[in-house]
């Protein structure tokens, strides 16, 4: 599938990159909104973070959970500090957000740097969600007056897909703040809404019919002819289409998984089971297919990752039929002839951390999970079919309650001629809530954009460059640095730098004043000039030129300082201050440095990206430095654990050390109570361990299925901790 950034999508990447006004970027199914994600995440300068709601929605856009990256609570969030009287519920408060919850310095300077956060599949994200991620945003960026703590955030989903799921007795309290439950409903969103744009050229669907149709449906003005139109695809013999290609979507989860395991109970012949190949952490519900995959040849199945290679043989959603498998290789066969060998796919468990040298945002693999990208595709949910295309397909909607099910299934379809329906569409109205259709009409036009974005974008480079060019964190930490000289316990060895300290200050304290003064000037021409972007260009290339070499003397003089210190062992705490110290000033020069780049590149109206940023002398120099002093440690983080493990430490006190949780902890462990270099009775005690041991055989693949029969004195660790050992031992009786 080709994607041509359309004019309106070339400016929302413009008004991403160049203001800091969020964005929630919509459009009907097939328009590539996550495409345009990743154009986005490759293309900004901005320090990016990729986010969801929930595991999955998170490892397909590749990126993170929203709760892993700002360790939220679960449950419902109310935006005060008491908790309600009589609820039947248990509500986090504004008095016990961060009652629970440690952030280490890692995760705290990690945050601080992000400058974009991206949310993918937002119709599943609640109002409340969203405003405990704007405190805890505020909170840990120490920017409490600034909504979401200054982060700019884009918005990406389809709101008339499925709605965020809200419990009943949520709601009752709920509904006294929030007038629904989508995001756009967030206090936090209030006095700075997001710019509503939506992508309209359609990828998927080429029918115009079929288009006007699913529009009129999505807006909640589908008229009688429609509907009957629709119900024309009504078959009662819809079962004999089995094996021609049709994908049976329903509502529930049950109902899928047993049509499955019929279907593949059916085929004769041998049952063949691959299982993942897991490595470092990764846990249950991020696993994008199966553990154990059970398959047959004959077996209808849908591919749910698109080609690696980029030859286009198959996509996401795609439909085949296995037609040669062994132990070692399945082959799929499509309607056109095609046969594809099924590569495997290798799915990465990432965070999200700050390079402390070059100051940027990395990404760090903590886990993978190797599979072929493949399941049984007798049939499957509305739910887990949103973001995928089918040529063909039998909807079963008598229980399509929720609204938008009839529209995400519909939109799965590439035309009316593949839709077979097992029941007729009911005339019921699919109605949509006033919030919602208030909303969803503010859509801005790319007249409306362009128009605004000259006002918005000189809002944000003046804020820029006001931030940028202020010296006040640099003035605090020298003098802070400078009282600590002072102190009792500092006295002796360090004592005896305290001139070159002084001297240090004396050089660099003018800048402050300096850069006031810059700062006034802007925000002049900013206010009086029509032609502000070129004059303010110019400015900040003079005062990059006066500033860089100021900061860049004070970095390289600290560095030398540190390194002609003699009998350092008794200075690692002076050095440490040094290093944060210096840490301060390349910041400073790594900001300015940006901020030069930037109007230069708007100016000329090319969009600055980060490998603009990386391709500059200053960063590669930085990564050159990092490569010299830093060593990296190559042990699997796995091993680490083991080797804490066999010292005598438990598992609660590893994932302390670690800065990891226990359930983590316990799956590392589990990998060699399965090759026997762990033993299991030492973990959970032997009791427990026989009870579990009664629950598991062969065809186990889910902890949570064992975990389900068990009481809550039973934890996931304990499940999968019996579960490796089962597996040990049926090793060793083969073996």
């Amino acid at each position: 599938m080709s994607f041509e950034l359309s004019e309106l999508a070339k400016i929302t990447a413009d008004y991403i990159n160049t203001t800091d006004r969020h964005i929630f970027l919509t459009g009907k199914a097939g328009t590539g909104k996550t495409t345009f994600l990743k154009y986005i995440v490759a293309h900004t300068h901005k320090k990016t973070v990729v986010a969801a709601p929930t595991g999955i929605a998170a490892i397909n856009a590749e990126g993170v959970t929203l709760h892993s990256l700002l360790q939220l609570p679960f449950g419902a969030f109310i935006p005060q500090h008491t908790q309600p009287p009589n609820v039947n519920a248990q509500f986090t408060t504004l008095a016990t957000l961060f009652s629970n919850v440690r952030f280490n310095a890692s995760k705290r300077n990690l945050i601080k740097e992000i400058e974009l956060l991206i949310i993918d599949e937002v119709s599943m994200l609640r109002a409340d969600l969203l405003d405990c991620i704007d405190h805890t945003l505020r909170f840990l960026r120490r920017r409490r007056n600034e909504p979401f703590g200054g982060v700019q955030i884009l918005f990406i989903g389809d709101l008339l897909q499925l709605p965020p799921v809200v419990k009943d007795n949520e709601w009752q309290v709920l509904s006294q703040y929030y007038s629904s439950s989508y995001f756009f409903d967030a206090i936090g969103l209030k006095n700075n809404p997001p710019l509503n744009v939506e992508l309209d050229k359609i990828y998927r669907q080429s029918d115009q019919e079929f288009i006007d149709i699913l529009n009129r449906f999505r807006e909640n003005q589908q008229s009688p002819e429609d509907i009957n139109k629709l119900n024309q695809h009504y078959r009662s013999d819809y079962q004999s289409l089995t094996g021609q290609g049709y994908i049976h979507l329903t509502t529930h989860n049950k109902k899928a998984d047993e049509i499955n395991a019929e279907r593949l109970a059916d085929l004769p012949g041998n049952t063949f089971t691959y299982r993942a190949k897991i490595s470092g952490d990764f846990p249950e519900n991020l696993q994008a297919t199966s553990l154990e995959m059970r398959l047959k040849e004959g077996a209808q199945v849908m591919f749910i990752k698109n080609d690696p290679n980029g030859e286009g043989r198959f996509f996401n959603g795609k439909i085949g039929h296995i037609t040669k498998i062994n132990a070692e290789d399945i082959w799929v066969t499509f309607d056109d002839g095609l046969a594809v060998q099924v590569p495997s796919y290798t799915w990465e468990n990432k965070r999200y951390s700050l390079n402390k040298e070059t100051n940027e945002i990395e990404e760090k693999v903590l886990g993978s999970f190797e599979q072929y990208p493949l399941k049984l595709a007798w049939a499957v949910t509305v739910h887990k079919s949103q973001g995928l295309t089918f040529d063909r397909a039998i909807l079963d909607l008598t229980d399509a309650f929720a609204q938008g099910q009839v529209y995400v299934a519909l939109s799965r379809l590439t035309s009316l001629n593949g839709l077979v329906l097992s029941s007729k569409i009911p005339d019921s109205n699919f109605a949509i809530s006033d919030s919602m259709k208030e909303f969803s009409n503010s859509r801005a036009t790319a007249h409306q954009l362009s128009q605004n974005l000259v006002t918005d974008r000189k809002n944000y480079l003046v804020k820029l460059i006001t931030e940028t060019f202020n010296f006040a964190t640099i003035d605090f930490a020298l003098k802070e640095h400078v009282k600590s000289f002072n102190k009792q316990e500092n006295r002796s060895v360090k004592q005896q730098h305290l001139p070159w300290t002084i001297g240090l200050v004396k050089e660099v304290q003018p800048i402050k004043g300096i850069g006031d003064n810059f700062i006034n000037q802007i925000r002049k021409i900013a206010a009086n000039q029509s032609d502000y972007l070129a004059l303010a260009t110019e400015r900040v290339s003079k005062a990059s030129a006066y500033f860089i070499p100021i900061l860049q003397k004070a970095s390289k003089d600290i560095k030398l300082h540190d390194d002609n210190l003699t009998d350092k062992t008794k200075l690692k705490t002076y050095r440490k201050e040094l290093k944060e110290l210096e840490q301060q000033f390349f910041n400073q020069w790594q900001s300015i440095h940006k901020v030069n780049l930037l109007l230069q590149f708007t100016l000329e109206d090319r969009m600055l990206s980060r490998k603009d940023l990386e391709l500059t002398e200053l960063h590669e120099s930085r990564k050159t430095e990092t490569k010299k002093t830093k060593r990296r440690d190559k042990t699997p983080t796995a091993e680490v654990s083991l080797k804490l493990y066999q010292s005598g430490k438990s598992i609660e006190e590893i994932a302390e050390e670690r800065g990891l949780v226990p359930g983590t902890i316990g799956g590392h462990l589990c990998q060699y109570i399965e090759s026997g270099d762990v033993d299991a009775y030492r973990i959970v005690d032997m009791e427990k361990l026989d009870n579990m041991l009664t629950l598991i055989n062969d065809e186990t693949t889910s902890s949570s299925e064992v975990k389900a029969k068990l009481g809550d004195e039973y934890t996931y660790t304990d499940v999968k901790v019996a579960m490796a050992y089962y597996r040990y031992q049926n090793k060793s009786k083969t073996e």
